[in-house]
């Protein structure tokens, strides 16, 4: 694995909920509960039990300045200071927390575009970092969209987008906007650089808590039995089956940090008091068996229920074929080119030659022209007729 979580967000115990940056408007205001924020770090929105959103970036990050109304830009800060950020949401308030961190392997699905967008002026500004005035080339650019840029470096958040009139929330083909992507450009942005917008899907998992190891016994067949605790005023409610990662804590207090060392863990078994159960619900003590020997003292697991990805459509039912020598007036007038000149013309020759031996030559015989009677290959059939014998050999067309 290579998450390393660095820091924790949350909104509503910030002493200012809010601060106005001149041209971005208001950001809100949290204060760093866990290890550090540092600028730049991917995060997960945390609503209550779930993760809503996840490779969020910390694009701007600012502070008020020591009796002072004004803002100044930092890079870093550290447990329990509060800062403002934008991270390509305007939705985040009380309640809500970003779990920051780092992972230089696993990425965001970019495998579906959204739309495209030349760069045309770009800007610095020391206070809120890159912004570009950009012309959409195709589909759309939203705010808060992940985007990258065809020269490279890690995904960006659209953190905000303006038009003549003041902030938009999408900027359509064709249009010409100012996109602010702050301080997470791993490569500056240039006039004629391409930035690809993807779609973000929300809700990710469920978080169902966490428990601290206190003792683990290895069972000596690749799984090991841990005594764990949930950490003194939380809740957890491990499920045998459910999900598990294995956090290991390194660093301080004021600088904590846990690496995910393994995920997709299924609990194998439970216990409370020594009886096997199914579920914790309400217990904060009992035992926890894993399909793992890496695990040691004060490693945290954490208990979750990945999303069920939306389910593809169904496919649309096959279309049913019109039997050219079978079919009514009103079944060969759905056909596409086929006008009521045209279907009379089939009536009139079906009687007399009593069918057509394919689709190719009924299309040829009423005047269709090439390209309508490819269209009419995934619409009509021939059923076999006996026609009579010319002496002529009939070739596929």
């Amino acid at each position: 694995m290579t998450e390393t979580r660095v820091g924790l967000i949350e909104f509503g115990k910030a002493i200012h909920d809010s601060v106005t940056v001149p041209g971005l408007g208001e950001l809100p205001g949290g204060q760093v509960s866990a290890g550090r924020a540092v600028r730049g770090a991917r995060a997960r929105l945390r609503r209550g039990d779930r993760i809503v959103e996840d490779n969020l970036r910390l694009g701007i990050m600012v502070r008020k300045k020591f009796f002072s109304s004004e803002v100044e830009p930092v890079t870093d800060a550290g447990f329990l200071k509060d800062v403002f950020v934008a991270v390509g949401r305007r939705d985040l308030g009380n309640g809500d927390a970003l779990e920051l961190y780092t992972d230089d392997t696993a990425g965001p699905d970019m495998s579906r575009q959204e739309g495209a967008a030349s760069v045309v002026a770009p800007a610095f500004e020391p206070l809120t970092g890159f912004h570009a005035q950009v012309h959409v080339r195709e589909g759309v650019l939203r705010f808060g969209a992940l985007c990258s840029s065809a020269r490279g470096g890690q995904p960006m958040r659209v953190l905000g987008l303006f038009g003549p009139a003041g902030p938009l929330e999408e900027l359509p083909s064709g249009q010409v906007g100012t996109v602010l992507l702050g301080f997470q450009c791993d490569v500056p942005p240039l006039a004629g650089d391409v930035l690809t917008a993807f779609p973000s899907p929300e809700y990710v998992e469920q978080r169902d808590g966490t428990a601290v190891v206190h003792g683990v016994s290895d069972l000596g067949h690749g799984s090991v039995v841990a005594a764990v605790e949930v950490p003194e005023g939380r809740s957890a409610a491990f499920t045998v089956g459910v999900r598990t990662r294995v956090l290991r804590p390194i660093g301080t207090t004021f600088n904590e940090r846990s690496t995910v060392i393994a995920a997709e863990l299924p609990v194998l078994s439970l216990a409370r008091d020594g009886i096997a159960v199914r579920t914790t619900a309400g217990s904060r003590v009992f035992t926890v068996g894993l399909g793992t020997r890496d695990l040691r003292q004060n490693d945290v697991l954490e208990a979750y229920v990945p999303a069920i990805p939306p389910l593809a459509p169904p496919p649309a039912p096959p279309v049913a074929l019109v039997d050219v020598n079978a079919a009514s007036e009103a079944s060969l007038a759905s056909l596409p080119g086929l006008t009521p000149s045209r279907v009379a013309s089939a009536l009139e020759l079906r009687k007399r030659q009593g069918g057509f031996p394919d689709v190719e030559a009924f299309g040829v015989a009423i005047g269709l022209q090439p390209h309508e009677i490819v269209r009419l290959r995934g619409r009509a059939t021939a059923g076999r007729v006996a026609l009579p014998e010319t002496g002529v050999r009939q070739l596929d067309i």
